[in-house]
């Protein structure tokens, strides 16, 4: 059974990762631990965390871990509305890839998803106070993987942290 959500729980964990952030002195190394925290609350190994860029209109890597190489190479710049990441960004919507092997909208990366042995992924909008997309926050898997409505508002929780850390340290264009 999936754990219900507990507003006052997460309040004290916002809380405490914005306290962690504030007192942060380094993004990169900031963002890729909660990359990492967010992944492994869902069980996963690999995460990601792509930056807007606005100009070229695409998604690029900030924080990757865990991905094999092959993988990172074909989803190096992920173009709005394309894949998981795209999708969600283009949508300001958590985007789920329940099976990539499978899913019609999976297409172009679906080839180094197969060769590199990952089977679903989803990304949730990393957000500014305005609404306006900064980013994604991805978690992928080797099995199929349906994220829980509690899950997605936890990875949610962890992308308003990855959007302060942004904002404090301004690593945007």
């Amino acid at each position: 059974m999936a754990a219900t959500p507990n507003p006052v729980d997460d309040s004290k964990f916002l809380l405490a990762g914005m306290d962690y952030v504030a007192s942060s002195t380094d993004p990169k190394s900031t963002i890729e631990k909660l990359v990492e925290a967010a992944a492994a609350c869902l069980g996963s190994d690999m995460g990601s965390f792509y930056l807007l860029n606005r100009a070229r209109n695409v998604l690029e890597p900030y924080v990757t871990f865990n991905f094999p190489k092959a993988y990172l190479e074909a989803c190096s710049a992920v173009t709005l509305g394309e894949q998981c990441c795209g999708r969600a960004a283009q949508h300001r919507i958590p985007w789920i890839v329940e099976d990539m092997w499978t899913d019609p909208l999976f297409v172009a990366a679906r080839g180094a998803a197969k060769r590199a042995g990952i089977r679903a992924g989803f990304s949730v909008p990393v957000l500014d106070v305005h609404g306006r997309c900064l980013g994604t926050l991805a978690s992928h898997f080797r099995h199929p993987f349906k994220p829980s409505l509690y899950e997605l508002e936890r990875q949610a929780l962890f992308a308003r942290l990855i959007g302060f850390a942004l904002m404090k340290h301004l690593v945007l264009e």
